[in-house]
């Protein structure tokens, strides 16, 4: 695999000259994101049930999610990480853990150097949105699960939010429920739940970075999660909402 540059941004491409889609980018999301630690959490009591004792984290980006995992103390998280600037913050973070690896590669080169034949979960945490061909990203995802092993996965949702800042993030698409549930069974996985998250969530999403055409700021996080997850965690817990800001999709390959 090479690095292919184009622009202010790094695509990456495969051994047979076709670009993933997954962009190299400074991670400003992340970084904003890295206090929300109610919105993690939130995503990890979703994922719990069905997160087994071998995980491959798709995408980790700076950890934040791993570190969640880890504290689950499985026997092996297998973390993946494309991006030059998020892999070197990802491996510094997970430093020292012996139940966790740190790899510098997508998930087809990961499958292809052999790391793991197959594991018990597959977790992707605002993964799949920056891939430009997600179906053959989830037909690899169900490759490397073993039979009976879950996809535990999160994205976006409703591309009437799609905005300047998902633009700039790289993202492709933003989902809605049918669409997901429908490239699941395509890839020959059984959906268990694909429900929507985090209505709140969306109307500020919606009056930030549709209307105001701001990005995510450290700041804005702070006060999301201190204020709205509290409540979007709430809902999502004891309603099944319409619409949200965020699809989660638990799905069992047979």
């Amino acid at each position: 695999m090479r690095r292919r540059e184009g622009g202010s941004s790094t695509a990456w491409e495969t051994r047979d000259g076709t670009v993933s889609g997954i962009r190299d980018y400074a991670g400003r999301d992340l970084e904003a994101m890295s206090s929300a630690v109610r919105y993690h959490r939130d995503i990890l009591s979703i994922f719990s049930p069905y997160l087994g004792d071998r995980i491959l984290e798709v995408g980790a980006g700076t950890g934040n999610i791993s570190k969640l995992i880890l504290e689950r103390q499985p026997s092996h998280l297998y973390t993946v990480e494309p991006s030059d600037g998020m892999y070197e913050l990802l491996r510094e973070r997970l430093r020292g853990n012996l139940n966790a690896s740190v790899h510098h590669s997508l998930l087809s080169g990961f499958m292809e150097a052999g790391h793991a034949a197959e594991v018990d979960s597959v977790v992707s945490v605002n993964v799949l949105e920056h891939v430009r061909d997600d179906v053959a990203e989830l037909e690899l995802m169900r490759t490397v699960l073993r039979p009976g092993g879950h996809l535990c996965l999160w994205v976006p949702a409703l591309p009437a939010l799609n905005s300047r800042f998902d633009r700039s993030l790289g993202h492709f698409r933003r989902y809605r429920k049918r669409d997901l549930t429908r490239k699941l069974e395509q890839t020959g996985f059984v959906p268990v739940q694909v429900t929507y998250r985090d209505i709140v969530g969306m109307l500020a999403w919606f009056v930030v970075c549709r209307l105001l055409r701001q990005e995510l700021s450290p700041g804005k996080v702070s006060i999301y999660d201190r204020l709205v997850m509290p409540v979007t965690g709430f809902c999502g817990r004891w309603l099944n909402p319409p619409v949200g800001k965020n699809l989660v999709a638990i799905a069992r390959r047979p």
